[in-house]
């Protein structure tokens, strides 16, 4: 999904298919079944319609790097480039939450007085996430971090 100006606007959604089974802890975890993948997009389609989606705009996940590293890896797998420039709100929470002690999605989400969500659905904890941009980046502001660029350089100093 798309963030401007703190409200949600365009959506992305897709499942891919595997092209083998899933496993009863897939499918215990995330409820998706091998039903509702049989007619999906091939991991090349799915990565491509994701990349024209993203267009080069920066991205936002929690654990950012777990995210970005399945991506990258099949991206790779099918031929497709990808680099992007991203914002981890894990990253976020335990430099601005450190009062938290654990930092889970979830837990940060009811920290920050989010709306209830689906855990371990993509789509909504993308829409979870792309919910933490507005309260993280007010944090940041009166930390004097304005700009995308300034955020990771800053994670060093974010907690004195």
């Amino acid at each position: 999904m798309v963030l401007k100006s703190g409200e949600i606007g365009e959506r992305f959604q897709t499942f891919v298919n595997p092209e083998r089974r899933l496993t009863p802890e897939i499918i215990g975890l995330t409820g998706i079944t091998d039903e509702m993948l049989k007619d999906a997009p091939s991991l090349k389609e799915a990565l491509t319609a994701f990349l024209e989606f993203v267009d080069g705009r920066p991205l936002a996940a929690h654990n950012a790097e777990f995210d970005i590293g399945f991506i990258r890896a099949g991206c790779r797998q099918v031929g497709l480039e990808f680099a992007p420039t991203y914002v981890d709100s894990l990253i976020l929470a335990q430099n601005l939450l450190p009062e938290l002690g654990k930092h889970k999605l979830d837990i940060v989400a009811e920290h920050l007085n989010l709306p209830a969500f689906n855990h371990h659905r993509a789509y909504d904890d993308a829409a979870t996430v792309g919910s933490m941009p507005v309260p993280f980046f007010e944090m940041l502001r009166d930390r004097g971090v304005h700009t995308l660029q300034q955020i990771h350089p800053a994670m060093a100093q974010l907690r004195t």
